[in-house]
């Protein structure tokens, strides 16, 4: 099975990040670049809420839509539905998995050995996740006692460490990533942070962030586990961005009005297959008191536990392991005076024990591991904000303590709903594919269309009317057909350029040459929409620009970018002007773009238009019926 799907735009998200259109085409040229080079897949990982542990299948990135609006990174998503495709994309997963990890390692394998010389074993394993790692059991202890060894003075029992001591020795580059400058090395949050509880998936940001920003506030005292086994390269640390449909809620704070007992959240079936959670159960204990130092506190306890449906593949054994927090409201203060975060596994005839039970009557039957704490007033929004973000991707959390129907929707992904949708009147293409055809040595019209003649399927290269078909017919090779569509609509056959690259002689020729043809036909009334498509080779990219709109419109363009696409230079370095000139002839849009989502397919725009249009072929007329058209 094959989906279309818009991966990214040029649009800022609700990261607050926003990534040029330069940006866009620039990564798809890297990794196809690399993938060229090395003989790799290209593309990447497809997996359920960026879990590497939960694939379903292989992702490849086609080409950047352009429209008045914005520009949309549009790909394809492989999923396999026969165990021979299932082993055919698992090949590719693997075989890119490799690819990916030799190429990042490599560079930094040595001198991160280097550094880790006299405290690690002669042979140790190397991974790549936020930054190159070594990982090895026992390893950081080692070299850090001071930041996992309780009693050590900065340890407490559970194994966590200060946190100011711990950005007194370190700075953290990324949230939960620290570079110890002594041994040059970085320092991680535990693995129990990561999806499914596995080093290969990447941490938490969103609580590592909020938990950074929360023990800053006075009287705070945080702390955190950091990871034992892995240490990593500093210079070879990025940070890394998984859009997702997880956003802060915003909640009421009258936390005193909650009632006393154990609530049951259970997930809807998309929910659950999404992240993973059967249900979570929520205990609010009643009213306790406390006295300190002869000063009395009423408070209640809070205790969290969601339980998930499958094994955590970072755990041993066939382990469950489920995320849990526990908290104090000072009911005088109204705030947080203790909050913690921690996970607890269990093996399999226990989980299924737990499961049955609510969470006030479960016992102690799972291993606690202590991940983050803190002590001190901590105000409720921000409480709340990390207690979110430590449930990430859990909509059941916001969903009980009251947040907004609004924010609530911004935690699962949206749901299709029929909107207005129009084409645009003047929209582009830029597809980037592995080199396939040669390089040719003239002006080639290229057969992209198929049609059935007599029976039998026959590709052609659509001409267009008059100045515009007398043109493309110029381009066309003895060999191929040609069609002419009775009708105000063409689709103009794919224009190879000669050579790698092409000359910039050669491309202003075609697009001066296209713009003036197209214009006297519009001038006419022969020609109202058209599509074209100009391709070439460079540096093993297949790169195809195509433009599709209101004839007028596409002409205009078309004689703008004569002078603003440089086809000798990747494509990334023309893209942004080729785009502001786009807006410039575009008009404002009515209503939502109805994006095209055969380009994914034809690797080029097309003008839609009824099955049954009449086409002229090779100087004859033969009516096409439904069905008998379609694209290569």
């Amino acid at each position: 099975e094959i989906d279309t799907a818009i991966f990214v735009t040029d649009q800022i998200n609700r990261q607050n990040a926003m990534m040029p259109v330069a940006t866009l085409v620039q990564s798809m040229e890297t990794s196809l670049s690399a993938a060229i080079e090395a003989s790799a897949p290209y593309g990447m990982l497809a997996n359920i809420a960026h879990d590497a542990c939960r694939p379903i299948g292989w992702s490849e990135p086609r080409g950047v839509y352009l429209a008045k609006d914005m520009a949309r990174l549009i790909g394809q998503v492989y999923r396999p539905e026969t165990d021979a495709e299932r082993k055919q994309i698992d090949h590719v997963r693997w075989k890119f998995i490799q690819h990916h990890q030799a190429r990042q390692i490599e560079p930094h394998a040595e001198e991160l050995e280097a550094r880790i010389t006299g405290f690690a074993a002669e042979s140790v394993r190397f991974w790549h996740v936020e930054a190159t790692t070594v990982i090895e059991t026992g390893l950081a202890p080692v070299m850090f006692p001071e930041c996992f060894i309780p009693g050590s003075g900065h340890v407490d029992k559970d194994g966590l460490v200060d946190f100011d001591y711990l950005l007194s020795r370190t700075r953290q580059i990324h949230p939960g990533i620290f570079h110890e400058p002594t041994h040059d090395v970085l320092l991680f949050a535990h693995p129990y942070f990561r999806r499914s509880l596995s080093r290969r998936n990447t941490l938490n940001g969103y609580v590592l962030q909020s938990f950074s920003e929360a023990a800053e506030l006075e009287g705070i005292t945080a702390r955190l586990r950091l990871d034992p086994d892995m240490l990593g390269h500093p210079g070879s640390a990025s940070g890394v961005m998984e859009l997702e449909y997880w956003h802060g809620p915003k909640y009421s704070d009258d936390i005193a009005a909650i009632p006393s007992g154990v609530a049951e959240h259970k997930s809807d079936e998309g929910t659950r297959l999404y992240s993973g959670v059967d249900r979570t159960q929520i205990w609010w204990k009643n009213p306790e008191t406390r006295t300190t130092d002869g000063v009395t506190n009423a408070f209640r306890t809070l205790e969290i536990e969601e339980l998930i449906e499958d094994e955590s593949p970072g755990l041993q054994d066939g382990q469950f392991g489920c995320r849990y927090a526990h908290a104090e409201y000072d009911l005088t203060e109204r705030a947080i005076s203790h909050f913690d975060g921690a996970i607890r596994a269990y093996l399999g005839d226990a989980y299924l024990a737990r499961i049955e039970r609510l969470i006030d009557r479960a016992g102690k039957q799972a291993v606690y591991t202590k991940l983050f704490r803190f002590d001190g007033r901590l105000p409720v929004p921000v409480w709340k904000r990390v207690l979110s973000d430590w449930y990430r991707g859990n909509r059941l959390i916001p969903e009980y303590l009251g947040a907004p129907k609004a924010d609530l929707a911004e935690t699962r992904p949206p749901e299709r709903v029929e909107l207005a949708l129009e084409i645009p009147a003047l929209g582009a293409f830029l597809c980037l594919e592995r080199q396939e055809m040669p390089p040719t040595s003239v002006i080639t019209l290229v057969p992209d269309q198929a049609i059935l003649l007599d029976g039998n399927k026959v590709y052609v290269a659509e001409t267009g009317p008059g100045k515009v078909g007398a043109l493309m017919r110029s381009w066309s090779p003895p060999s191929i057909m040609t069609i002419a569509a009775f009708n105000p609509a063409a689709s103009l056959g794919r224009i190879l350029l000669p050579g790698d690259p092409p000359s910039q002689a050669d491309w202003t020729d075609v697009a001066a040459s296209l713009a003036e043809a197209i214009v006297g036909e519009a001038d006419v009334g022969s020609l109202e929409r058209v599509a074209l498509a100009v391709s070439w080779n460079f540096g093993g990219i297949f790169t195809t620009l195509s433009i599709a709109g209101e004839a007028s419109r596409v002409a205009d363009l078309v004689a703008e970018a004569a002078t603003i696409v440089i086809p000798s230079e990747p494509a990334s370095a023309w893209i942004a002007p080729f785009r502001d000139a786009l807006h410039r002839f575009a008009p404002d849009l009515t209503s939502a773009v109805d994006w095209p989502r055969d380009a994914a397919n034809h690797s080029r725009l097309t003008i839609p238009r009824a099955d049954n249009v009449d086409f002229e072929i090779s100087r004859q007329r033969w009516p096409v019926k439904r069905a008998q058209f379609s694209w290569a």
